[in-house]
């Protein structure tokens, strides 16, 4: 394996992992042991830093397509498909909880505390990027602090949803993370989560065409493996890390990215339109959504999440 360090699961902390994939910058593993896909060696946390404040200010990044992924962040307008997501998604969430008090972890700009707040939800954010924050306090008035889940955990304070849109992949103690969560969860609070999906089509194309280049052919790999997400989730392996932090899925599914989001030519336009309508065929959506809650108590049932994606 590459690097000075041996790898580390960041789940399960095993230090077997069989190699999946070789790309530019980073080894892309399976840890033997949890079934955990990973990305290694990660990147340092001040590179990550930096990442997220050209992402949010400028769009820049390692991959053109997310060029305007992260301006949506900033508009609370119906149209704007992020806008959607947060509705669909705060649907979800109060099928098994009503409004109270609301904490999104990596809140970004306060676009969904401020749809949430729509809603009747008493909104709180934290996030570790202050270009973010900055403007979830000056644009959308909502009270969030900038800096780490877990320091703010440790204060004792008590939210009935605490949710993580695209937070999870960037952990470096994912399972830690979750427990922090469900120890500041109120009696008869719920999680809710968004990652990539690993077991996705793109995975499975692209892999496929690194594999019959005998791994010459990475490009497409490298629009999915990238240096901000550390850990890529499959269905089995976010329940398996939801369970080591003491809770259970009540939903579990997989979804597509909205299109609308990235920045494509015509021709790959068309071509992602394709690809993810054989997705769904498939069962290989590029993405998961999932509800948790700490176990129900004895002699109540549990209705558990349904059949996995």
């Amino acid at each position: 394996m590459s690097g000075a360090r041996r790898p580390s699961c960041p789940v399960c902390a095993s230090g077997s992992a069989s190699l999946r994939y070789r790309i530019t910058r980073f080894e892309i593993l399976d840890c033997r042991d949890c079934g955990l896909v990973y990305l290694w060696p990660p990147p340092g946390p001040e590179e990550i830093r930096a990442m997220f404040s050209q992402l949010y200010t400028t769009g820049e990044g390692s991959v053109p397509e997310l060029r305007s992924y992260y301006a949506f962040c900033y508009d609370d307008e119906p149209g704007n498909p992020l806008v959607q997501s947060y509705e669909r998604w705060l649907d979800e969430v109060e099928r098994h909880r009503a409004p109270g008090r609301l904490l999104d972890v990596g809140c970004g700009t306060g676009l969904f505390l401020a749809v949430a707040r729509r809603r009747g939800w008493e909104p709180y954010g934290i996030d570790d990027c202050e270009e973010a924050t900055r403007h979830a306090r000056e644009h959308f008035g909502l009270d969030v602090w900038n800096g780490e889940f877990t320091d703010l955990a440790a204060q004792g304070r008590r939210f009935d949803a605490i949710t993580g849109w695209d937070v999870i992949e960037h952990s470096r103690e994912p399972v830690e993370l979750l427990r922090a969560a469900r120890r500041v969860l109120a009696p008869g609070g719920v999680i809710a989560l968004s990652t990539p999906n690993q077991r996705s089509i793109l995975d499975l194309v692209a892999g496929a065409l690194y594999r019959a280049s005998g791994g010459r052919l990475t490009a497409a790999l490298e629009k999915f493996y990238i240096e901000q997400h550390f850990l890529y989730y499959t269905p089995q392996t976010l329940a398996d890390s939801l369970a080591r932090a003491g809770l259970e899925a009540v939903s579990l599914r997989c979804e597509l990215t909205d299109l609308r989001r990235l920045t494509l030519a015509p021709a790959m336009r068309l071509a992602l339109h394709a690809l993810f309508a054989a997705a769904r065929l498939l069962g290989r959506e590029n993405r998961l959504f999932a509800l948790a809650r700490p176990p129900s108590a004895p002699g109540v049932a549990r209705s558990g999440p349904g059949p996995l994606c």
